[in-house]
């Protein structure tokens, strides 16, 4: 029997032609931190996309990160072979994150723990978790090394053949709860909260190293089951946390960490968040306390028609809003779950601008690609979204396991989704096709480009008179 097992948790490498911090953080693995934590377990945390790691700054073949607004940011990189499947890209492949040398030595540093947890995220990152294990293997060879996270939930099987991870989990955090008291012959102070999450205690942020922004969480599921997105999948249950938790979460990393940045995770915040949201804002409110919130994850339109809800945003220190509106033909909105409507996203984007929100803060996710698709779908939507004085951003569609429109997807792709996820990189564009190429893609990027930039000039004109 481990009286207080020992728990390192990794964050592991991602591998990809392109990877950007946009309030990206590992909030899952956080979050078991703090329920390791709470449990009566040691916790250890690794994170090896810091991206100001002072033993990765300097070195050799080691490309530069950047430091952005907002606490966002590149992180460093290092060029790495382009996977043979990848080959007919023609662009350069990186490993994103800290040197392996740095990794080391921060594995050489800690006791040996009982348990090491590897979480995932896109199922095409697999590369990075498995170099990240195969250097924990290294330097704990008989230490037993546990994979969570998205790709393993989407990917169970390849994960379990192709990472070297000992035991893959592609369920909920209850079965991790049950596995860990068996395995350690040990029992966990907070199980019931493994199984209940609105009773979990907030993400363990204070496990990042080099902190630039926060990462917050209202709520998890989503109400509606669109055809292109895993969210029914991963998450099909909807959980609510309380807004004192929410506050004294944020309070106390502001406190910690002087930093005013935070970024919202929820796949729906105004939909199933929205009272607890309000109760967050009117906190604030009565403490007299300023932060900037952003939500990278798309907005639903629908809930922003309402004037009082966009002031509501505004005053409570919202900067960065992104809308879903994915295209603009009415049959294609109903095929993808009816959340939009155009005349909806109008008056919407009116409501926003009488908040007092300019256009270079709000802008709006175009979905590329998906099968069926033509680019001129894609074209029409830039030119909506610029003419509505916002700024356009193409999402390119990646295949995912699991949803409605895989199986079409395979079947439309002349590459091997089902055997290599390496194929899903929005990137590689698998889905490509005659009347879709790769080249369409790359030009209705380039159109999103220019519309944003004619519509910052737009605005700054108007702004100075």
């Amino acid at each position: 029997m481990i009286r207080k097992p020992s728990v390192l948790l990794i964050n592991p490498w991602i591998t990809d032609f392109a990877a950007y911090d946009l309030w990206a953080k590992p909030l899952g693995l956080l979050l078991i931190a703090a329920l390791l934590r709470e449990g009566g377990c040691r916790v250890f945390f690794i994170d090896c996309l810091d991206r100001h790691d002072p033993d990765t700054e300097g070195r050799a073949g080691v490309m530069p990160g950047r430091d952005d607004a907002f606490g966002t940011g590149k992180y460093p990189k290092t060029p790495i072979p382009v996977p043979e499947v990848l080959a007919g890209m023609n662009r350069p492949f990186f490993r994103y994150g800290i040197h392996p040398d740095s990794f080391r030595k921060k594995l050489a540093a800690l006791p040996k723990p009982d348990l090491v947890c590897v979480t995932s995220l896109m199922t095409y990152w697999y590369p990075g978790v498995q170099e990240t294990i195969a250097q924990v293997k290294d330097v704990f060879p008989r230490v037993p090394v546990w994979l969570g996270g998205i790709y393993a939930r989407l990917c169970p099987e390849h994960a379990r053949r192709r990472t070297g991870a000992d035991r893959v989990f592609s369920g909920s955090l209850g079965r991790v709860a049950v596995a860990l008291e068996e395995t350690f012959d040990f029992s966990l102070k907070n199980k019931t909260a493994w199984f209940q999450l609105s009773e979990a205690p907030p993400p363990a942020l204070d496990f990042i190293p080099h902190p630039t922004y926060g990462v917050m969480l209202l709520t998890l599921g989503c109400p509606y089951r669109c055809p292109y997105c895993a969210s029914g999948v991963l998450q099909p249950q909807k959980i609510r946390f309380s807004s004192k938790r929410l506050f004294c979460h944020v309070v106390a990393f502001h406190e910690r960490t002087g930093i005013r940045d935070f970024a919202f995770y929820d796949d729906a915040l105004l939909l199933t968040g929205g009272g607890v949201l309000r109760d967050f804002a009117e906190k604030l409110r009565r403490a007299g306390l300023s932060f900037r919130f952003h939500t990278p994850n798309a907005l639903h339109v629908r809930a922003l028609v309402d004037p009082q809800w966009c002031r509501l945003l505004f005053e409570s220190g919202f900067v960065t809003l992104r809308l879903g509106l994915e295209t603009t033909r009415s049959e294609r909105q109903k095929q993808w779950g009816g959340k939009v409507e155009l005349d909806m996203f109008s008056r919407a984007v009116e409501a926003l601008d009488r908040a007092g929100f300019t256009p270079d803060q709000v802008g709006v996710y175009l979905l590329a690609g998906v099968p069926d698709q033509r680019p001129d779908e894609v074209a029409e939507g830039i030119e909506f979204v610029k003419k509505a004085g916002v700024l356009p951003y193409v999402a390119e569609f990646s295949p995912i396991p699991g949803t409605a429109v895989w199986r079409k997807a395979v079947a439309s792709s002349g590459f091997p989704l089902e055997e290599e996820p390496l194929t899903h990189n929005n990137s590689f564009f698998a889905c490509r096709r005659a009347d879709f190429t790769v080249d369409d893609l790359e030009a209705l990027k380039r159109q999103a480009r220019e519309a944003r930039g004619r519509v910052k000039g737009r605005a700054g004109r108007d702004f100075t008179g």
